[in-house]
Formats: C-alpha cells, structure tokens, sequence
C-alpha cells in the first residue's frame, strides 16, 4: 500500500486567528489532509485540536496588530527558533515542507532542513521581502542590512524545490530582482468566506450596526503599512455632509491612522470596527454596496490582497485605490467590476461614489461581473490543485521516505 505524502506546513498564524493567512493556510492544510496528504502544521497560534496534527509553538494567537516592528522580530525569531529545533528534531527524509513566509526570516529554516535532512521545501511568499519592508520605511532603500537580507532571501528562493507568489506582477517583479532562473509557480489565493445573499438593506450586521439605510463602502481586513488608507479617509472627510457610510473591518499598523482622522474631522459617516470571527465573515462581507482595496505606489507588484479574492466572491464591486497602471488595476478595468482611482486622488474618489450611490443598477452589475469573474477563475479548488502539484513535485524530488 502507498503511504501518503507526508507534509509539514509552517505557518506562524493558524485557525483560530483572524489574519488572512491564518484562515487561507487553514483551509489549505483541510484541502490537503482530505485529499490524503499526512499533514503536520507548525504554528506559533493557541488553539483547539483539529483534524490533523497541530503543533502549537509558544509564541503569538492572532494578528500582530498593534505590535511594534522590534516586536514582531522578536516573536518572529522565537517562532523560528521553536520550530528549527522540532523539525531538527522530527523531521524525516521524504517530508516535504511548506514554508509560509510570515515571518519573512522564517524561510532561512528551508536551506537548512534540506542540507542536513534532506527535506525539500517549497517557499510561499506572501510578500516580497525585502522589498516590502523598504516600501514601509523599516528598511532602508540601500545599505549593507537590505543587501544581506536580499542575498538571502535569493538563496532561500533558488534552494526551494519551488517558491510561490500570488500574483503573476509579483513574479515579474522577484525575477527582475533574483534571476529568471528561479523555480517559480503562481497560485492565486482565494476567498475564506463570501457575502450571504442578503442585500445591505437587510443585511443583520448592518442593522446591528446602524448603516442598512446607507450607501456603503467598506474596507475589511488589515490596515497595512503598504496599505492606502489615506484617499478612503479623505473622501469620507469630503462626503461628510451626503448619506454615503465607510465601514473599516480589521486592524494592523494603520489603525492609529483611521482613528486619528476621524477624531481630527470628527467624521460622522466613518465607522471603524474589529476583526469579525470567521462565522461572522458571511454577514459582515455582505454588509456594503461596494468593497474597497488601497495600495500605495510601488506596493501593487509586492503584495496581492487576499481581500480581493472574497470582494469577488462575495458578488460586490470593487474600489481600487492603486496606480491604473498595474496588473489588477487592470483587470477590474477588463472585467467592468469595480473602478480604480489613483493613490491621492480623493475628490475623483468621492465624485465617482456619490454618482454610484444614486445608480443602484450600476453597483449590481458590477458585483454580477466580480462574481462571474471569480467562478471563471479563481477558487479554492483551482489554487489546491496547484499546490498539489508543486508539492507532489517536491516529493518526488525528495527521494523515498526514510
């Protein structure tokens, strides 16, 4: 009988978190486990037993909102630390090792599990370190620090059996970067959860919350550091006086930001709320009329918002705040679901809203064409597929078990 592969996945935040990446690696290892892979999550996350073996390492539960950058290394080395002496310690040849690149450094791990166990590893990057962190202002444009950490995080990319980005301007961008030569494979993210039917007017957490009776654009997930959060703010500031409600779900580096703003302008459409529990998701996703993404400039080939997979899924349209000129920006002009302003340009911003909130049939459309364009391309099933096969790859590479 053919034993299953066996896989250990590496992921900082896990269920029950509500980080984006603790709920899309969740599914990921149920998708794999139900498909017959022996799965084994390293976690730094406190929680329940699940299905499958769950190592729960001491470190943070949840989303590092609110943490310092020194603090977040520190609980990010910890995790590292833990999690190279388990798998020094229990892991075997023939495992292969998904690494999820929260923290970044954690990929350093890969490197070493192949050369002294021979564990191939496959490396998914949910951002592109370094350049991510200069984007922010962690880390300078040059200098000795962003040098070091670029040559290793080439290495970590040119060991790996194969190293995943989510986007295909991410891999435009790491290869310009790192060589064309890199194993590299695209799998989209997909949506955790998608809106309920219900429309805003009737929607319970909008009710609970006292916006059913507005024009709604929301904004949920993380308030990043390479996140545009400033053109959504201003044009609440410039729409103060018409019937148009912005909802803020989530929290991050940012938070600081939307709280400062509404307190300044003292802002009555601006309601900032925290990350929903996942069963909430289906009620709180529905909850608006349009769904918003920021990026700031240079930020549209380093990250791809996981957010964008649930705004389709969910059947609304989506406002992208991000230069025309990128890949998604692109596809939302493409597919007519949503529209694109330009980082900055707030009262272009709230000229477009307020004509939106009076042409109702046109916000229908645009969340009929998101939806149509998420069953045509993207999915849970799709992106598991994907990682089967980089996976299956990387066993096989691996030689047989020990």
């Amino acid at each position: 009988m053919t034993l299953p592969n066996r896989l250990l996945l590496i992921s900082e935040l896990f269920d029950p978190s509500t980080a984006a990446t603790a709920q899309l690696m969740s599914d990921l290892a149920h998708g794999l486990s139900q498909r017959g892979w022996a799965v084994t999550v390293l976690t730094a996350t406190a929680g329940k037993a699940l299905p499958f073996p769950v190592k729960r390492l001491a470190g943070p539960m949840g989303p590092a909102a609110g943490v310092s950058v020194v603090g977040k290394a520190l609980r990010g080395l910890r995790f590292l630390a833990g999690t190279s002496l388990w798998c020094l310690r229990n892991g075997q040849r023939g495992d292969v090792v998904l690494i999820v690149s929260n923290p970044p450094f954690i990929g350093l791990l890969g490197p070493l599990l192949l050369r002294i166990r021979g564990m191939p590893y496959v490396f998914l990057f949910q951002d592109l370190f370094p350049r991510s962190a200069v984007l922010s202002g962690v880390l300078p444009g040059a200098g000795p620090l962003t040098l070091i950490w670029r040559a290793l995080m080439q290495q970590v990319c040119q060991s790996s059996a194969c190293t995943v980005v989510l986007s295909q301007a991410m891999d435009q961008r790491l290869r310009r970067e790192f060589g064309h030569g890199l194993p590299l494979k695209v799998i989209h993210n997909w949506a955790v959860e998608s809106a309920d039917a219900t429309p805003r007017q009737a929607n319970r957490f909008a009710h609970d919350h006292g916006f059913a009776d507005k024009f709604t654009l929301q904004y949920s997930g993380n308030f990043g550091r390479l996140h545009d959060l400033l053109t959504l703010l201003e044009a609440a500031r410039l729409l103060q006086a018409e019937p148009v409600q912005f909802v803020f779900i989530g929290g991050g580096a940012k938070q600081r930001q939307i709280e400062a703003w509404v307190d300044v302008f003292a802002l009555p459409g601006v309601l900032r709320l925290p990350y929903q529990p996942r069963e909430r998701l289906r009620e709180s996703l529905g909850a608006c009329d349009l769904a918003a993404i920021g990026l700031i400039p240079g930020a549209e080939d380093t990250v791809a918002p996981s957010k964008f997979y649930g705004i389709l899924a969910s059947g609304r349209g989506l406002v992208l705040i991000a230069r025309r000129s990128c890949d998604l920006a692109q596809l939302v002009l493409q597919e007519g679901c949503g529209i694109v302003v330009e980082p900055g340009e707030a009262t272009e911003l709230a000229d477009q809203l307020l004509q939106l909130s009076r042409n109702p049939e046109e916000v229908l459309g645009m969340g009929r064409r998101a939806a149509s364009l998420y069953r045509r391309q993207f999915g849970l099933e799709r992106s598991l597929d994907s990682y089967e096969s980089v996976l299956c790859a990387a066993a096989a590479s691996a030689g047989p078990p020990a």
